[in-house]
């Protein structure tokens, strides 16, 4: 009796699991699929869980944030670590190809570099002492996106985006995002990219027991990002 009532209980289980999967292929407007998009999935009905709330690490790394974007749920942290043998500085900043959206959370920190066998050798005097700390933490409570740069090598970028609900995800290089956790029944599907101008349409969803996989595409055509 106990075996089949296991047996009973996994199959279950089972289905529980693949309810609500959503698979979203993003293209641009030239019909090419798209990575480092933000995928998020609003559902009305469903309460909004806490479950994805993490502490997501940032490298600072051969000269670039690793991974260039970060999406975390509203209430996260974030911690920056510097894996370079130099120092770095990691700043908020505005999104967008003209820099018009506000970070939702202002910070600057500054990370000293990396422990090496370098760090053995005396400073020149010129240079400041270190500050003993070479991370840093920040809490992001509200949703939207957080540019990120350094004041010491201008040409490092990353993104941040903060999502106001626990179901969402980011395009791969062939722009394809998997939210295997998705609520059933009617949904909003948004998409987000740090270079647009403009708010993306959104769409409305059925989602239920089966697997389902949907298009979405960008009004715009994300110009290519250095390496």
């Amino acid at each position: 009796m106990k075996t089949a009532l296991v047996a009973i209980a996994l199959a279950v289980a089972a289905v529980n699991a693949a309810a609500g999967s959503l698979t979203v292929t993003v293209t641009d407007r030239d019909g090419k699929p798209v990575s480092d998009v933000v995928v998020l999935v609003a559902s009305p009905a469903k309460a909004l869980a806490a479950s994805a709330v993490v502490t997501a690490t940032i490298a600072q790394e051969g000269l670039k944030f690793m991974p260039f974007l970060t999406v975390v749920q509203a209430g996260s942290t974030l911690r920056f670590i510097n894996k370079d043998n130099y120092d770095h500085h990691v700043r908020s900043t505005p999104s967008g190809p003209l820099g018009g959206t506000p970070p939702v959370k202002t910070f600057e920190y500054r990370l000293d570099a990396a422990v090496s066998s370098a760090d053995a050798a005396p400073r020149s005097a010129d240079r400041k002492p270190p500050s003993g700390m070479n991370s840093a933490e920040v809490k992001v409570d509200e949703p939207g996106a957080i540019g990120l740069g350094c004041h010491l090598h201008s040409s490092m970028r990353g993104q941040v985006y903060v999502s106001p609900t626990p179901w969402f995800a980011k395009t791969d290089a062939n722009g394809t995002a998997r939210i295997a956790n998705a609520p059933e029944g009617g949904v909003e599907l948004s998409i987000w990219h740090p270079d647009q101008l403009q708010d993306q349409a959104l769409q409305k969803l059925q989602l239920g027991a089966a697997a389902l996989a949907v298009n979405a595409q960008l009004n715009f055509s994300p110009k290519r990002r250095r390496g």
